[in-house]
């Protein structure tokens, strides 16, 4: 099952930028898209949305180029940051007119936020993962990314499968830690009854093969209720 959170905020965005793995111009752009919202003072501010809005209001609509450049720069201090989150965008922009030959701002983002939408459809949630080593019963061979075995949390007996995609590595050998994204198939199941923080264990069948701790929960349909 897909998960259906939508992506809106900053946090989001930022998150699935650093898990990204892949080497690629969209990447780059939308880098370079955070970079401007964590150079603008937002005070508290999360949404994509939002940012977007205030950048319009700053620098003007359509957000172009010569829009940016053109902004006087005003006599207060206040509004520097603006302007180094400017710069970001100017960067954004140019990338995307070199690499797609687009330099529609909204067009931009929209084709940003689309990719990484789907890439957050793909995750239900981050997590540490413990692999066992062999003397202690866990597996006798590697684990590569993308492994499926059974998750089972403590308060429930159900097992699910769990696909683990690992950041930064692509084999894991028993004995090993990993940060990895994890997708479940029993969604529904789980509805409401998961947090950041909590503990897990991965199996081969009956067999504990390792340990895990969610570390960032990114499909709220699972999110336990407080």
């Amino acid at each position: 099952m897909l998960n259906e959170t939508p992506l809106t905020t900053i946090q989001q965005l930022e998150t699935l930028i650093v898990i990204d793995r892949s080497i690629h111009p969209l990447r780059q752009i939308a880098s370079s898209f955070v970079g401007a919202m964590n150079d603008w003072d937002t005070e508290g501010q999360i949404s994509i949305a939002e940012f977007i809005k205030e950048t319009k209001d700053f620098f003007g609509t359509p957000l172009t180029i010569d829009a940016i450049n053109n902004k006087p720069i005003g006599l207060s201090n206040n509004s520097a940051w603006k302007y180094e989150a400017g710069s970001s965008l100017v960067e954004m922009i140019r990338l995307s007119q070199q690499v797609y030959q687009q330099s529609d701002f909204d067009q931009i983002a929209e084709d940003m936020i689309s990719y990484y939408q789907k890439q957050l459809e793909k995750i239900d949630f981050l997590a540490d993962l413990k692999y066992l080593d062999t003397s202690e019963g866990g597996r006798k061979t590697p684990a590569f990314s993308k492994y499926r075995p059974q998750i089972k949390f403590g308060f429930d007996d159900m097992q699910t499968s769990g696909e683990q995609t690992f950041i930064n590595k692509t084999v894991v050998n028993p004995g090993e830690e990993v940060e990895a994204s994890i997708r479940i198939i029993a969604v529904d199941h789980f509805k409401n009854r998961l947090q950041e923080g909590m503990a897990f264990e991965f199996r081969e069948g009956p067999r504990i093969i390792g340990t895990g701790v969610i570390v960032q929960l990114l499909n709220e349909k699972l999110r336990k209720k407080i």
